[in-house]
């Protein structure tokens, strides 16, 4: 039987009703509160008991003040004369704990408490989540300007499909919490100038459980749309990416903790742990990314390969739907092949690559095969022919394209529609092919016969 668990309670800094009540709770259970860290309160096996909480708040604390502030020595001991033991502190509020059956209570005067509440806030909860949904409400502005502006560039990835909903939910949940704050603070204020009490905060823990309820499952789905899609790695990358951050935090917390023992100033606290965040951050997460992009974690698996003439080959190539040498009818001594999964769940995008080297002669062939929900398709073809501007700026000189598409027969591809790229008028190698359930946009390097395209387009059209 363990004598110690872990719990992330979702209590606010200001809900200190809660708070004592939701210890009192645990102590009637048998588990007394033994300390609070980053995201989990600690909780230590006891006989059940009525125990009393209180908490008090005192506005120079800080977790990396290298030991208790005077104002936090002088509150302990004149809780301690009073009867009330110290447990542990939270940011600036300070619980204690009594086993009599009816202790002095801490706060006696309610204006007293309410000020004391309301800098804590200022000084920890509000700024920072303030800042927060600022900075979520321009991003989520963004993309909702590129949702409505360029609807297939959010539909066609998975990663902005799952993004936009978390902003969504990031923006409800900080606008709650503060909006729920700044009415109880309102509320407070009103009835302590009316010579009442704080106000009951209410139930405001319905935020987060709200919160991991779409969470949960939709970070589920997201996993499970890459793995429907051939694409493990992606999840394996993300899973672990999300267990380095939390490791991130809880080595954080350890830094801090052992900068305080030993005895480090506050700002000296500070700056060392700021470091270790940067730290950790390249190491942890830019060490799982380096991996991830060594291994093709991100861009699919990659086989054993040799160099020739400063250029990796495939020792064994995998199997493309259309090949050089199917076109061409010749073989080829060096060969480069890729297949990878692109795209979302909306619209899946499949783009295979060649590259073939014989003596001197190097040639190649790419294509892009989109397969869009039906109720997305001609929404879908109307973007693929629109025309695009691309710009490159070098020192101080800018470039820009203008890529337009022409049609071109379609009969020779067995398509329904094909258009030829153009840029600044000028005919490129690229052509798109309309099929009735894919779009297929294809870019060889050679000129193609009529056999060539017939042979293409049936390749592609069934791909």
């Amino acid at each position: 039987m363990r004598d110690t668990k872990y719990r992330r309670e979702n209590l606010y800094l200001y809900d200190y009703r809660h708070v004592e009540e939701h210890l009192s709770a645990m102590a009637a259970k048998g588990w007394r509160l033994e300390s609070i860290g980053a995201r989990l309160w600690k909780y230590r096996r006891a006989e059940p008991a009525k125990v009393h909480y209180a908490v008090a708040y005192i506005q120079d604390a800080s977790q990396f003040n290298p030991e208790p502030t005077e104002r936090q020595q002088t509150l302990e001991d004149l809780c301690a004369a009073a009867g009330w033991t110290k447990v542990t502190d939270w940011f600036q509020m300070q619980i204690y704990c009594s086993e009599a059956e009816n202790p002095v209570p801490l706060e006696t005067e309610e204006s007293v408490r309410l000020e004391a509440v309301h800098r804590s806030m200022k000084r920890n909860f509000l700024p920072g989540n303030l800042i927060l949904l600022i900075i979520t409400l321009i991003v989520l502005g963004r993309f909702l300007h590129t949702f409505f502006t360029d609807p297939l560039r959010i539909l066609g990835d998975n990663s902005l499909l799952f993004l936009g909903p978390l902003l969504l939910l990031l923006a409800a949940i900080l606008t709650a919490g503060l909006t729920a704050y700044w009415r109880w603070y309102r509320r407070s204020a009103t009835s302590v100038a009316q010579g009442g009490p704080c106000a009951a905060p209410g139930n405001i823990r319905w935020i987060d459980r709200a919160a991991y309820a779409f969470l949960i499952p939709w970070t589920a789905l997201y996993l499970l749309a890459h793995l429907a899609a051939g694409r493990p790695g992606v999840a394996v990358y993300f899973a672990l990416h999300m267990l380095m951050i939390c490791l991130l935090v809880f080595l954080l917390r350890k830094t801090t903790a052992l900068l305080r023992r030993l005895k480090l100033s506050w700002g000296a606290n500070l700056f060392f742990t700021l470091l270790a965040d940067v730290i950790l951050a390249v190491v942890l997460v830019g060490g799982l990314s380096s991996i991830a992009i060594k291994g093709g974690w991100l861009s699919g698996p990659k086989g054993e390969t040799y160099v020739y003439q400063d250029q990796e080959w495939d020792v064994s190539p995998i199997d493309l739907p259309l090949t050089v040498s199917d076109l061409t009818g010749e073989t080829y001594s060096h060969i480069f092949r890729q297949d990878t999964s692109a795209g979302s769940v909306l619209l899946p995008r499949r783009v295979c690559r060649e590259y073939v080297l014989e003596g001197t002669e190097r040639d190649g062939v790419r294509y892009e095969i989109t397969k869009p929900r039906a109720w997305l398709y001609d929404t879908a073809v109307k973007n693929a022919v629109a025309p695009r501007k691309e710009s490159l700026s070098y020192r101080a000189a800018r470039f820009s394209w203008l890529y337009t598409w022409e049609e071109i027969p379609a009969a020779p591809w067995g398509a329904e529609a094909a258009y030829r790229e153009l840029r600044d008028g000028e005919p490129t190698d690229a052509v798109l092919l309309i099929f009735p359930d894919r779009l297929v946009e294809f870019d060889c390097s050679p000129d193609l016969t009529p056999e060539q395209m017939a042979l293409a387009g049936e390749r592609l059209k069934t791909a």
